[in-house]
């Protein structure tokens, strides 16, 4: 190669490389961005959110709705539960007594608008609560004890039973509007720990 070819060769290259680099030529400009989602009029096209942008949060409702839970559980207070065969009551300055033999059984109370299993209110306390929750109670030793109302108060209870809790609950589904729709509905009152003798 002679030294006005080498002069030509250098020459064209260093305009290749200005231009390429920011100058006015089109050798490296930007292409324009080929449109996308867009119809033949131009309007978008709607379009399903790409996978890394979809949001799960457990189980769905086939109609897009939170899952229909099996008891809705609401105002739950912890009280006493009592056994109503096993509950008596006084007026000021009588002594109450109490006593259970081994073995005594009593239950919860459950109220519902339309008659239904009480062991699916109970399965869903247990969730809510706790395993020790259940429908009915059984002691395992002999129980008794006596309590004198005091004259501060009018009259009083002295009652075999255990803690426990109270409340409202709801039976029903979401509709395809996502509106929960109650088809059964009341109170109950289970016990839940170990029995004893509460007065009041």
């Amino acid at each position: 190669m002679n030294a006005i070819t080498r002069a030509c060769t250098a020459a064209a290259l260093t305009a290749f490389l200005a231009v390429g680099s920011g100058g006015v030529g089109t050798a490296f400009a930007e292409d324009a961005p080929t449109p996308v989602n867009a119809d033949q009029d131009g309007n978008p096209i709607p379009q399903a959110p790409d996978e890394a942008d979809a949001v799960t949060n457990g189980p769905v409702h086939p109609d897009g709705c939170p899952p229909d839970p099996s008891i809705s559980i609401t105002n739950a207070k912890s009280v006493f539960v009592g056994d109503k065969s096993k509950t008596v009551y006084g007026q000021s300055g009588v002594t109450l007594s109490v006593s259970v033999a081994k073995g005594h059984t009593w239950t919860g109370t459950v109220t519902y608008a339309a008659k239904l299993s009480e062991s699916i209110i109970v399965a869903s306390a247990e969730e809510t609560f706790g395993g020790s929750v259940s429908y009915a109670k059984t002691t395992t030793v002999t129980l008794g004890g006596s309590w004198k109302v005091p004259a501060s108060q009018r009259d009083g209870w002295l009652a075999l039973g255990s803690k426990g809790y109270s409340f409202n609950w709801e039976k029903g589904s979401y509709n395809g509007g996502c509106k929960w729709i109650v088809s059964n509905h009341g109170t109950a009152k289970l016990p839940a720990l170990s029995p004893y003798i509460a007065h009041s």
